[in-house]
This record gives C-alpha cells, structure tokens and sequence, in this order.
C-alpha cells in the first residue's frame, strides 16, 4: 500500500502543531469520503483508513482512532471538500498529494470493488487537489497491481 507518503507528509507542513494537526484532520476526510462515498464502509476499507493513519500519526498525542472520530465529526459538519483540499494543495507537495490519490485508491480497492461512486469521490479530490489526470490514472493502476499481487 501506498503508505510511504504519510510518514513524509508531517515533513511537508509549516512545521506548527496546529498546521500539522489540521493537515492529519484534511487528510482524514479525504479518506473518509472515499470510504463513505459508496454508502457502504466497510471493515477493510476502515481498517486501511486507521492503517494509513497509524503511520501518519508519529508522536501525536492522539490515537488515530481518535483522529478519525475527530474527522467524521468535521466531515459530517462541513459543506463540502474544498477546505480540505485548499489546505492539503497548500501544505503539501504534489508527489506527496499524488501519493495521496494513490491511498485514496488503496482505500477503494481495500473491499475488492470499486464502486462508480468510489472512483467518482476520488476523481473529484484529484481535481481539488491539482493532480494532474496522468498522475490519477498511475495511482489508480499502482495501486491495482498491489491488489492484484495479493490475490
């Protein structure tokens, strides 16, 4: 899994708590709401979301289940993804936010089946996020051939 982006995103922030905490809870959404987007959640993709989040987290004084309880609260109360994805386009690189759209996939492909609407939520934060359509269609395919090394 794409995981490797997480550790180097803490890296990629102004280096302020508060940034670094509001980048992880950015983060967080994006993944919620490709995990929620085809009305299902299911354990795997949940576990991906915690499993990207454990080794995003560092010496966070947070659990990342906390972190996410935090974020389905901020996602539940927001009007849309754009503060999100303003944030994450502002605080991060575009390898780190390619990398991104490939956990976004890793997450969608977590249950075994990627669902119209799971493709659609992550096209959409690739847009938010500036990531070029080559880069989407390479962390979609990277992140197949992972799946299909495992079966």
């Amino acid at each position: 899994m794409a995981f490797k982006w997480l550790s180097h995103l803490m890296k990629q922030t102004s280096g302020k708590d508060e940034s670094s905490t509001d980048l992880s809870r950015a983060v967080a959404v994006l993944m919620l709401e490709v995990a929620q987007s085809d009305f299902q959640e299911t354990e795997e993709e949940t576990n991906t979301v915690l499993a990207g989040l454990y080794a995003h987290m560092g010496d966070d004084s947070r659990t990342p289940e906390e972190l996410l309880a935090d974020a389905r609260s901020e996602k539940a109360n927001s009007a849309g993804l754009y503060a999100f994805t303003r944030l994450a386009c502002t605080e991060m690189s575009l390898s780190a936010r390619c990398m991104l759209i490939e956990q976004l996939w890793d997450i969608a492909f977590a249950d075994g089946v990627i669902d119209k609407y799971e493709e659609a939520a992550i096209r959409k934060v690739s847009e938010l996020l500036y990531v070029p359509h080559s880069e989407f269609i390479k962390a979609k395919l990277a992140a197949k051939k992972v799946v299909d090394a495992t079966d």
